[in-house]
């Protein structure tokens, strides 16, 4: 008897947890999301057999607004895990702790970043989409890989043994963030790819030599530049309005207590 109840205890205990994944593409729609900062003209997104596809020229090449996709929903500490690739060349990324308010131009004044990218524009910088500025982006960071596949980006660079599918073909992401722990971490296809904390001392050695605490230098981000990046605890999550298809299935998210 005191065996079968404690049989019972790991499958209701185990199937209790298991419950508190949510998936985050609902009745194949873009329900629970929304456009940064949507004024009704910014398109680029949409959900086809429980897709979620970005196949629009980005605001980086076209000059216009960015067009980010952001949770309904702000969150704090969690857990995600999702299905994503991208085109030959192109790029994206996932974003916490997004900020959406009329003084913030960018996702990416506020959230942090996770890189999606196609690493074999490291070896040919020339075949990366989105011109000039991410070809730079590469050319500058071929030895810290700070902007690499798994990169907190311009903080936390990865350590990559197993190579990611090429582009074209799925990988999968899990990324947790736990804010009462200070911690976190990025697996790519099951593999450990980037632990960083959250901040502290570290963080603030790693943002005082990124690009995000030279702020002075970017005046199109206007007055709120980059001086409340990394600051909130609870945001939205976003993925990234960025050069190249970018398509992402099997999201699923569990909050953290």
């Amino acid at each position: 008897m005191k065996k079968l109840l404690l049989i019972s205890l790991i499958f209701f205990g185990c199937s209790s947890k298991d419950k508190k994944w949510k998936d985050l593409i609902i009745n194949d729609s873009l329900e629970g999301w929304h456009i940064f900062q949507d004024d009704g003209t910014k398109k680029g997104w949409r959900v086809q057999d429980n897709i979620l596809i970005f196949d629009a020229l980005s605001s980086l090449e076209s000059g216009g607004k960015d067009a980010s996709l952001l949770s309904d929903k702000m969150y704090s500490s969690f857990e995600i895990i999702f299905d994503w690739k991208i085109e030959k060349g192109g790029n994206s990324g996932f974003m916490w702790g997004v900020r959406e308010d009329s003084a913030y131009k960018f996702p990416y004044q506020t959230g942090q970043e996770i890189q999606i990218i196609d690493i074999a524009a490291y070896d040919v910088p020339e075949e990366i989409l989105g011109g000039e500025i991410e070809f730079n982006n590469i050319l500058i960071d071929l030895v810290a890989r700070k902007h690499y596949l798994g990169a907190v980006y311009d903080l936390y660079s990865p350590t990559i043994t197993n190579p990611p599918n090429p582009a074209g073909k799925w990988n999968t992401y899990h990324i947790r963030i736990d804010q009462k722990n200070n911690k976190g971490f990025v697996k790519l296809n099951d593999s450990l790819i980037n632990e960083f904390e959250l901040r502290g001392e570290q963080w603030d050695l790693l943002y005082k030599e990124s690009k995000f605490s030279k702020s002075d230098d970017y005046p199109y981000l206007g007055d709120k530049r980059w001086y409340d990046f990394g600051k909130f605890s609870e945001g939205h999550i976003c993925f990234q309005d960025h050069p190249g298809k970018s398509y992402f299935r099997n999201i699923k998210i569990r909050e953290l207590e």
